[in-house]
C-alpha cells in the first residue's frame, strides 16, 4: 500500500472512530424544531423527570389509570404482551425504544405528540398514551 493511500485510510478510520465515540457519548443530541416536541428537546430513554418512561406514566395517569393493575392491563394490551409487573413493562418498553429509535445509541430520543391518528388506531386514549419517536442527532462540535 502506498504512503498516500495508507494516510487516507488512517484519516478515514480516525474520523469514523470519532463519530462513533460522539454518538455513544451519552450526551443529548438535537431534535428538530417541532410544535409537537415533548420535553422541549431530547428525551432520556430511561426513567425519572423528563424521561421517556415518565411520559408513559404521565400519559397513563392523564388517561385515568389510577392503579398499577390498570396500567399493566392497558400496556399489555397495547404491546401485545402478558407481563405481570409495571417494572417488566417499563423494561420492555424502554428496550424497544432504545433498539428501534435510539440509532446513535446515546441514550436519548425525540418524543412527539401524535397527530391525527386517533381514528386509525380506534383508541380514544391515543393522544395521551402514544408518542411519536425519532432519534436525536449528534450535536456538531464547534
Amino acid at each position: 500500500m502506498n504512503r498516500k493511500l495508507l494516510t487516507a485510510v488512517l484519516i478515514l478510520a480516525g474520523m469514523f472512530a470519532l463519530a462513533a465515540a460522539l454518538a455513544q457519548s451519552g450526551e443529548p443530541g438535537v431534535c428538530p424544531n417541532d410544535s409537537k416536541l415533548l420535553n422541549g428537546g431530547p428525551t432520556l430513554v430511561g426513567e425519572g423527570p423528563g424521561s421517556f418512561w415518565q411520559l408513559v406514566i404521565d400519559g397513563l395517569n392523564a388517561a385515568g389509570f389510577g392503579t398499577d393493575e390498570q396500567k399493566i392491563a392497558y400496556l399489555n394490551q397495547v404491546f401485545g404482551t402478558s407481563f405481570d409487573t409495571l417494572e417488566e413493562l417499563k423494561t420492555y418498553n424502554l428496550n424497544q425504544v432504545a433498539a428501534i429509535y435510539d440509532l446513535n445509541q446515546n441514550g436519548y430520543v425525540c418524543a412527539y405528540e401524535l397527530r391525527g391518528t386517533r381514528a386509525h388506531f380506534h383508541d380514544p386514549l391515543i393522544n395521551v398514551t402514544f408518542f411519536g419517536v425519532s432519534d436525536d442527532t449528534v450535536r456538531k462540535r464547534k
